[in-house]
């Protein structure tokens, strides 16, 4: 009885929409933008936050990383912890008893590779033996590493990726076995793995970790860039929760920190997480909630138009109602047809909606994809089982939003009720007061969309106006990494570098070329530094701040002079007299308007003290952090790069180009500069420093965008909602204006009236919208937001009024139309049918 109950419903509900086809078409539309959006973003959300990896139970995957308590969110790499060094992570592996197994890892390294004479970069990982054994996945082809292979000094072998060993090796059945030139050392192919695995990121093939990097003690010289220290993960036991894990750990860092008091003293905590947390990082998690928060506040405002569109039909329907409870009809039969209705309606709109989804989503997926800095690979925008799940919440909960409160207001009064107000040509006062109300809530919600919306919008703007102290497009600049087979020494290295110099500066294509240590020409080396003379309670007190080790002749290259001082020069070495520059945050910082000539400083390394640096110059501020670091002390210092011990493994080659020539036409000749000067050497990460910044923000871009279109359509949806409800408002009291009229009001007064009515809604909604806006921006989430904005004030009033201001305008336009109409009335017309 109840299922054919419910078809009659949906029968006689089709029947009554398909007479009413304009609210139907206007209602599906709208339902659908909403249901559309948040379907859109909850694929996001299910891809990089719920959906998870493949791997047998995934679950008992976690992160590790050691904590210093007082240090900040960047510096405990945001709530992810660190480990300094992998010694840390054998002392932490051997003691631990939480985890079956533990492995290290370094992802996104270069790693080259020569074929067959042809030499390539690729990404890579390099890890120790249990990584493939812990995720549960092993080689289709060969074996997997031993510990054997993870030794220093053993034989160096690779296991491919399922994607290179088919493009680049032609997918050679015998390919293992086979060698290869790997950093520079003969190395065998031992294994391939399963197509489209790429753990952790987007890595290509994997190396053992202490093969390619030995382990070194805490505090020794050659651990920092040059033998940089590994991620780690580990599977839980059975039965060990997260709690326990993390209390162990906890103890271990403490344990460490009492043994190692010179390197380890601060780092008295830990944190053991999902892996996926750790891959996937708080900024993106929280940004991505975020929107699916704004689309969630699109599709309410959707909502509250139909209900309004809702109480419109309960105008027109009044007599159809009355009549059908005179006949015996129930509150709830009726509450029950008119739900059907708006049930009937959600799901079209919900159909709209997916439709839309599919578009939707395979648009920004192509956009996601064209990035040079892809997702990792199993993150997958797909509208899948769990979407669609989502899907029907949301349609249900629209069911309920649009439609119920407009169901109960109309089944409530009797007939002869009803039949009254019907033939006076008023709505109840209910539906008068629901309908305002709803309206206040609209311009609530899209004064708060609006003002997030333009926050992240401002704190792109941020990003890509950064100014970064030099012309961006005027260089061109390459990377490159001299791995340990052809260059096994700091001398070695010192002296390619010192011929690279030599030969690009007498290539009559470049006005000028230097290096530098900063990756891709945004990000320098950060850590904590001393300045002669200053006082240090603890290591914690030692400032942070940016070093980094530059070729002479850097500044010439970038368009800069020199301040005060000189420059470095080619012969300037750690050996002789360790120097650097400083640049004038640095110089006003600590000398005021002293010379800082001849003073001293030297990066901080607490288990093995740096030598001192004797300054010889000061440069103009660079940004020598890129469009995410929110640092505001600019002070920063660069040492020699070609005299440094020890000296760089990896560098980045800038020039200039001769003067009227374009900076992006030299590609081909740097790179064939630096293969003449070995073959077995190739460059990468070329192009101009502003096309790096610009590649760098294109997700942040595509972020932006979609807070406009979340931002536009609710701006759009209030404007509609508002001048409906108030041109339904003029409708029904039509009879009321004429007979004011006919009593001696004038125009004036009755458009002052109207006005009036849209005034007060809109000084209340964005009271609400405002205030609320910035209690949860600037007071509830605070904190998580210094992750998703860039040097942006959640409280800042100038956005606040202005979007106060623009709401108000269209407030204005809204209910000028019906206010006008609502002058226009005749009372001899509007009294005839009294």
């Amino acid at each position: 009885m109840i299922l054919e109950s419910f078809r009659q419903d949906v029968r006689i509900g089709l029947r009554v929409l398909l007479k009413e086809k304009s609210f139907c078409f206007l209602a599906v539309l709208v339902l659908g933008l909403g249901i559309g959006g948040a379907t859109t973003q909850f694929t996001v959300v299910n891809a990089v936050v719920l959906r998870g990896f493949s791997f047998p139970h995934p679950e008992q995957l976690m992160s590790v990383g050691l904590i210093d308590p007082q240090a900040s969110a960047p510096n405990n790499n945001f709530g992810l912890g660190n480990i300094p060094t992998a010694q840390d992570y054998e002392d932490l592996r051997n003691a631990q008893q939480s985890f079956a197994a533990m492995a290290g890892y370094l992802s996104g390294s270069t790693i080259n590779l020569t074929y067959k004479n042809n030499p390539q970069r690729y990404t890579g990982g390099y890890v120790t033996e249990d990584f493939f054994k812990i995720l549960g996945v092993a080689p289709i082809m060969g074996r997997d590493f031993t510990a054997d292979d993870n030794k220093a000094g053993s034989a160096k072998v690779t296991i491919l990726g399922h994607e290179i060993w088919k493009r680049d090796f032609g997918a050679d059945p015998n390919i293992v076995g086979q060698s290869v030139r790997i950093n520079g050392k003969a190395a065998t192919v031992i294994g391939v793995m399963p197509p489209n695995f790429k753990f952790p990121v987007s890595e290509e093939l994997w190396i053992p970790l202490y093969n390619e990097y030995p382990i070194v003690p805490r505090g020794d010289a050659r651990s920092g860039p040059n033998n940089p220290a590994p991620a780690v993960m580990g599977r839980l036991k059975s039965g060990v929760s997260i709690d326990q894990v993390n209390a162990e750990f906890v103890g271990l860092a403490r344990r460490l920190a009492q043994d190692n008091p010179k390197t380890n003293a601060t780092l008295l905590s830990a944190t053991v997480q999902p892996l996926l947390n750790a891959l996937t990082g708080p900024q993106l998690r929280q940004q991505v909630w975020a929107m699916l928060a704004a689309v969630i506040l699109v599709l309410l405002i959707a909502c509250v138009n139909v209900m309004n569109m809702q109480f419109g039909r309960v105008a027109l329907r009044a007599k159809e109602l009355a009549i059908r409870g005179a006949l015996g009809a129930t509150r709830w039969r009726m509450v029950q047809q008119m739900m059907t209705e708006s049930l009937v309606v959600a799901g079209l709109g919900a159909v709209t909606g997916v439709l839309i989804a599919y578009w939707a989503v395979d648009i920004f997926a192509r956009a996601i994809n064209a990035l040079p800095f892809p997702l990792p690979y199993w993150i997958q925008f797909k509208i899948d089982a769990p979407v669609l799940v989502f899907t029907i919440a949301i349609t249900l909960v629209a069911t309920v939003a649009s439609g119920l409160i407009p169901a109960l207001v109309s089944s409530r009064g009797s007939a002869a009720e009803i039949m009254k107000e019907g033939g006076r040509g008023n709505t109840s006062r209910i539906v008068n007061i629901v309908t305002r109300s709803l309206v206040i809530g609209q311009i609530a919600l899209t004064a708060a969309l609006l003002i997030a919306a333009t926050l992240e919008i401002k704190s792109i703007r941020n990003q890509v106006t950064l100014d970064y102290g030099y012309d961006e497009n005027a260089i061109f600049s390459a990377r490159m990494g001299l791995m340990d087979g052809d260059y096994p020494n700091s001398e070695a290295r010192r002296q390619f570098f010192v011929r690279a110099v030599r030969s690009l500066r007498s290539n009559p294509a470049f006005a000028s070329a230097a290096m530098t240590d900063r990756f891709r020409m945004t990000f320098a080396p950060f850590g904590q530094y001393e300045v002669d003379g200053q006082t240090y309670v603890t290591d914690r007190d030692r400032p942070r701040g940016n070093f980094e080790a530059i070729s002479d002749n850097y500044f010439t290259t970038l368009g800069l002079k020199i301040l005060e001082g000189r420059d470095f020069t080619i012969d300037d070495s750690d050996a002789k007299q360790p120097v650097a520059i400083v640049n004038s945050s640095f110089a006003r910082r600590y000398y005021g308007h002293q010379s800082p000539i001849g003073r001293r400083i030297r990066v901080f390394n607490p288990a093995q003290p740096l030598q001192w640096r004797t300054i010889v110059g000061v440069v103009p501020d660079m940004l020598m952090q890129g469009p995410f670091n929110q640092q505001t002390d600019n002070a920063g210092f660069y040492i020699p790069l070609l005299g440094s011990d020890p000296a760089a493994q990896f560098c980045t080659i800038i020039v200039r180009p001769q003067r009227g020539q374009n900076a992006d036409a030299l590609a081909t000749t740097l790179s064939k500069g630096v293969a003449d000067l070995d073959s077995n050497l190739p460059t990468y990460f070329s192009g101009t420093p502003g096309q790096f910044h610009r590649e760098i923000l294109g997700a942040n871009r595509i972020v932006a965008t979609l807070f406009a279109i979340f931002g536009v359509v609710a701006f759009i949806l209030s404007a509609v909602g508002l001048y409906g409800v108030m041109s339904f408002s003029v409708n029904q009291r039509t009879q009321e204006y004429g007979i004011r009229m006919a009593l001696g009001a004038d125009a004036a007064r009755i458009f002052g009236m109207v006005m009036k009515q849209g005034a007060w809604q809109l000084a209340i909604g964005l009271v609400l919208g405002a205030g609320g806006a910035a209690l949860l921006l600037g007071v509830l989430v605070a904190a998580a937001l210094q992750n998703i904005l860039f040097k942006v004030n959640a409280l800042d009033p100038f956005i606040y009024f202005a979007v106060a201001g623009l709401l108000t305008v269209v407030a204005a336009f809204s209910c000028f139309v019906p206010a006008r109409r609502a002058t226009r009335v005749d009372p001899i017309v509007a009294l005839r049918y009294e």
